[in-house]
């Protein structure tokens, strides 16, 4: 877990895609990660639904690998329920996935300029971003059958509904269990409204091709 992934989906042109080290961050994870960048980064002041506001997906430091309990994912952001800086989490398989692709981080940052939802795929050869009007206001179930139709069953997904979409200051960001069922849910703080308004209606996870994490001294 060397990589934040950042994706500016304000950026001119369509989204913008940079990796970088942990820097400041370094030897944190989850719940630490995601709150220390809303802090260093998201002005106070800002309104929760705008382009200053950031959504930090964030697995533990012990996710991707054989540790029992480890599969834990953080979701922070500055909270358009209470205005504060906040973080909710979810079990499922979206951290060790996230973790075993090498990523401490997934910054989702910006605004887009149209309200199209968007698809983001992250794969071992990089990301994918495409917009996709037949997404729009899907159900969490069915957003991810769709997603299985598309990309196989050996994938995980982060998600919103339609609450999301229509960035209800209490929506959820569900990901997906063992048996791709879209049943554990970030649903503390309105996380999911928060990355509604990033444009982002499901971020597709396939570690084909990536082994487990091991540990070091």
């Amino acid at each position: 877990m060397d990589r934040i992934l950042r994706i500016n989906m304000g950026a001119k042109g369509g989204p913008e895609v940079r990796e970088e080290t942990p820097g400041s961050y370094e030897g944190l994870g989850g719940r630490a990660l995601t709150s220390a960048i809303i802090s260093a980064e998201v002005p106070p002041l800002c309104h929760p639904l705008g382009g200053d506001n950031k959504l930090v997906i964030a697995p533990g430091l012990l996710s991707g690998t054989i540790a029992a309990m480890s599969g834990r994912l953080s979701v922070g952001c500055k909270s358009p329920l209470t205005g504060g800086i906040k973080e909710a989490n979810a079990g499922g398989q979206a951290a060790q996935v996230l973790a075993r692709l090498g990523y401490r981080a997934i910054v989702l940052e910006g605004k887009p300029e149209t309200d199209v939802p968007c698809e983001i795929h992250i794969n071992k050869d990089g990301v994918r971003i495409e917009k996709d009007e037949s997404l729009r206001m899907l159900g969490n179930y069915e957003l991810v059958e769709r997603m299985k139709e598309r990309h196989g069953d050996r994938i995980a997904c982060i998600s919103i509904g339609p609450a999301g979409e229509m960035k209800m200051a209490a929506a959820s960001v569900a990901c997906t269990d063992m048996e791709l069922r879209p049943t554990r849910h970030a649903g503390r703080g309105g996380v999911g409204a928060v990355m509604g308004a990033k444009g982002v209606k499901v971020i597709v996870l396939d570690d084909t091709g990536m082994g487990m994490r091991e540990p070091k001294d």
